[in-house]
């Protein structure tokens, strides 16, 4: 009996989630032809949409932009405003992950609204903690801190236990913004132990964060 579209997916996730990017990539792409050859819409963009996270971790933004873009219109076409989900927080993900600071806040902003409208709670939790990042690098740290604020209270008010090591890294991020680096370490060393604990690899955004993090830790008094 052929495997259905949400093992496929489920089974992505899980390979995405460990770091097992090749072997994401493969169950994707077998998810995109398997449902593509059935007319399954929801199946073909969850596909494109899991092959866009794995471009997003190799760099590959253009080829994210492409796959998130089409995934998108697949949804669009077919009236289906919930799958438009995922392809929008990938598009915005890809511009912020160039830099494109602007279109990225755009992006995230149309995701938020979009969210809410669809009474997803940890779809608006975490997309106010990736929009506080873009205010972060665009010099907005009192924005930044508000909607860190935000996400960690509503994801603790809906349950969402899964975002707690990405809530460790904000809280880190916003310590050592504050000049207490002692305390940015501390909350370092909390949020690798919370992704051993949860078996996660970061998501590729996060996994910048992390990494420019502990680079400003290295260079601060202490280190």
């Amino acid at each position: 009996m052929a495997e259905s579209d949400d093992a496929l997916y489920d089974r992505a996730v899980a390979a995405f989630r460990s770091g097992a990017d090749d072997q994401a990539a493969s169950l994707a792409e077998e998810l995109v032809r398997d449902a593509s050859a059935a007319g399954r819409l929801p199946g073909k963009v969850d596909g494109l949409c899991m092959m866009a996270r794995v471009a997003l971790r190799r760099g590959e933004y253009q080829r994210v932009a492409e796959l998130a873009g089409e995934a998108r219109d697949l949804a669009r076409s077919g009236n289906e405003r919930r799958l438009e989900r995922i392809p929008l927080h990938m598009q915005a993900a890809a511009a912020r992950m160039r830099g494109d600071l602007g279109p990225a806040r755009e992006l995230y902003l149309e995701s938020i609204e979009l969210n809410r409208q669809l009474g997803d709670d940890r779809m608006v939790a975490g997309e106010y903690r990736n929009l506080a990042y873009v205010e972060l690098h665009d010099g907005h740290v009192a924005r930044a801190r508000d909607l860190f604020s935000s996400s960690a209270a509503l994801a603790r008010a809906c349950g969402y236990d899964a975002l707690e090591p990405y809530l460790l890294l904000d809280s880190a991020t916003l310590a050592l913004e504050a000049g207490d680096a002692a305390s940015a370490r501390q909350l370092l060393k909390q949020t690798s132990a919370g992704f051993a604990a949860f078996g996660q690899v970061p998501d590729p955004d996060d996994a910048a964060e992390l990494e420019r993090l502990r680079g400003r830790l290295s260079m601060s008094p202490g280190a």
